[in-house]
């Protein structure tokens, strides 16, 4: 039977189309997209794991910017589950629980993306406790990627078998549509808002050119994709518009053919993103989910070329004529033209007929996935043994729990998701408490999340927060040096790949706030008065001083990038001072203290005793061995190590 999902039945089983005789009537392939879906997303664990690892001690300990201890020890985790309140029957302190199981997760999540035999569901229930421990208390510097890797984390719980050679589960169809879900909701969600905030740049399509310069973390190719003209920078913006709001729709194709084409297009997207801007793992979880778009039969090995199917020609057909409706459709809605030399555009539409187009596609999305749901649902009744009707078969269903709780759970996910779905408009917003209760319950789990609305609007300039330091109020200041945040002229804009530096991530946010809403940054210059050698390992440590300043500032800095002419290998910005983002402070001056104890954070960091001390000398002496390289160089080598592994066990 053929279905509306990613994958139809004849796909998914290897049934070939009739007058095709070259390959047996049935082929039963292995469950090789989930297995790679699987150890992928062991990849993605990893380097989440080791990227909190990095900037663990800086940020969570005692002597730290927000120690855990303040959300361990104050009660704000009381309701919620967290392995760090174990810490004590450990014999650990915080930091030390902290480290031991940023590197349990490590370990777990290495061994699953090495050996398939130990990527399995018991792996990803430990991998998704542990990763929800943590961001617990990663406080003010958890970021969407870190809600988007619990929430597809938990989907893999679905999907995962207790052994990798357990055969297929029902439940596995359900998960996977619960993945090109959660992509779509992504993908669509960076899409729509959009156009919907009435933000004017994205209305005069500049917004890309304006979002290579103001990103958070960007790289040098952001500065050379920022120097193209701008016609063609108009133009990405379309391909943006047609990446997430047209291509989402086609996850859903019924045609294998149609949904590579949309992977690939995506792939395309995504790698321009990680070249563009340090966003960590965020473009690796949705390059992993992207995979939901593939059949087994795609990735299966076969010794005799297979004759080409009438679908795979019907495919290929229905993406040329998809491609030629997207390319008359961009031109006759953006007014594409060419006027005095150069590429003109004009939306022929408004925001009101936007707004009201969007919420046809709001609506018709958990529908459509609905149905899809349904369908698989049923075809897993009617497989129960003896079943002859539905009612019959769902009462078997419901005896067996191992496949009732997934399948339950699956459908619970599915629809609190579309409360998040819905409140991108606020037309649309559910307010029903049958639905927006259960999801307040899900989301504190990071099970189901929103996501897009940091793109609500496009910053019209570059501010980036400076930290001075001096001995003098007088001067003369110096400026503390960052290691992936644009803090001067002369730096360079350096790759960190997949690691993510949410330390200097945070000034993202900080820079367009005031100080006051920015709370972290008190105790962050306390710190820095103090010279407390964990925070200065944050930051480059080539420009830092060498003994404790008496006062720290911050100015607040216009940041432009150069232009061809003016640029070269290491010359990317301009920059001009705009104001104080916050005065000068002391630690004598009581200041910083008050604001401190405002957040319950001792002015002055205590050490923790531990009663373990096997267990903490162990734990201590990985990190003196680990911190000698950079978070990005640690990510990599140990990804290079992984890989190596990996070649060396298929060759052998």
């Amino acid at each position: 039977m053929k279905t509306l999902s990613g994958a139809s039945d004849t796909e998914r089983s290897g049934k070939n189309d009739e007058g095709h005789g070259s390959e047996p009537a049935e082929v039963q392939y292995p469950p090789l997209v989930r297995n790679l879906i699987l150890r992928a997303m062991c990849g993605v664990y990893l380097v989440a794991f080791l990227s909190f690892y990095a900037q663990a001690e800086g940020l969570y300990s005692n002597f730290g910017v927000l120690p855990a201890n303040r959300v361990l020890a104050n009660g704000t985790l009381q309701e919620r589950f967290n392995l760090l309140r174990l810490a004590p029957l450990l014999g650990l302190d915080s930091q030390s629980a902290i480290d031991l199981f940023c590197l349990a997760g490590c370990v777990i999540a290495f061994l699953g993306l090495v050996f398939s035999d130990l990527c399995r569901l018991q792996s990803f229930i430990a991998m998704w406790t542990l990763y929800f421990s943590l961001i617990q208390i990663s406080q003010s510097f958890r970021q969407q990627s870190d809600e988007l890797l619990l929430e597809a984390g938990f989907l893999c719980i679905l999907l995962a078998p207790s052994k990798m050679s357990d055969p297929r589960s029902p439940i596995e169809d359900l998960a996977l549509l619960l993945m090109k879900w959660l992509l779509f909701r992504f993908v669509f969600a960076s899409g729509s808002v959009k156009l919907a905030s009435g933000c004017p740049l994205w209305w005069d399509l500049t917004a890309l050119k304006r979002h290579f310069e103001t990103m958070p973390l960007p790289t040098s190719y952001s500065w050379y994709t920022y120097q193209q003209p701008d016609g063609l920078h108009r133009l990405s913006t379309i391909w943006v518009y047609l990446s997430e709001l047209v291509c989402s729709w086609l996850f859903f194709a019924p045609n294998q053919k149609v949904r590579m084409f949309a992977l690939w297009w995506q792939v395309f997207l995504h790698l321009n993103i990680i070249g563009s801007g340090n966003y960590g793992f965020l473009s690796l979880i949705l390059l992993t989910l992207l995979l939901t778009l593939v059949d087994d039969r795609e990735l299966a090995r076969s010794p005799v070329k297979k004759a080409p199917r009438k679908e795979d020609k019907t495919g290929a057909l229905t993406v040329k004529v998809i491609s030629i409706l997207m390319v008359l459709g961009t031109w006759l809605t953006f007014g594409v033209g060419y006027k005095n030399g150069e590429l003109a555009f004009k939306l022929l539409f408004n925001r009101s007929q936007y707004l009201n187009m969007m919420q046809i596609m709001l609506r018709a999305a958990p529908l459509l996935v609905l149905s899809l749901m349904v369908q698989k649902f049923l075809k897993i009744v009617n497989k129960q043994a003896g079943v002859t009707t539905v009612a019959d078969g769902i009462r078997k269903l419901s005896e067996n729990w191992q496949l009732f709780l997934p399948m339950l759970a699956a459908f619970a996910v599915l629809f609190t998701s579309i409360v998040p779905h819905f409140q991108l408009t606020e037309s649309t917003a559910i307010s029903t408490s049958i639905l927006t209760k259960p999801y307040q319950g899900l989301h504190n789990l990071f099970v189901v999340n929103q996501y897009g609305q940091h793109l609500n609007k496009m910053r019209p300039r570059r501010l980036e927060i400076i930290l001075e330091y001096a001995d003098d109020l007088t001067g003369p200041w110096h400026e503390y040096g960052f290691q992936y945040k644009p803090w001067n002229q002369e730096g360079s804009m350096p790759y960190a790949w997949v690691y993510f530096p949410r330390f200097d991530f945070k000034f993202y946010d900080a820079s367009n706030s005031k100080p006051y809403n920015q709370k972290w940054l008190y105790p962050l210059v306390q710190r820095l008065l103090q010279n407390e050698p964990a925070v200065v390992k944050l930051l480059d440590e080539d420009h830092v001083p060498s003994k404790p300043p008496k006062y720290i500032r911050a100015s607040l800095y216009h940041f432009s990038y150069t232009s061809w002419f003016e640029g070269n290998s290491t010359t990317f910005w301009t920059r001009e001072r705009v104001n104080d983002y916050f005065p000068a402070y002391a630690l004598d001056d009581g200041f910083l203290e008050t604001k401190l104890k405002d957040i319950d954070i001792p002015p002055t960091a205590t050490s923790s005793e531990a009663i373990n001390l096997p267990l903490k000398w162990l734990v201590d002496a990985i990190r003196n061995f680990l911190g000698i390289f950079e978070g990005s160089l640690l990510v990599l080598g140990v990804l290079t190590a992984a890989a190596v592994m990996i070649i060396t066990q298929k060759q052998s």
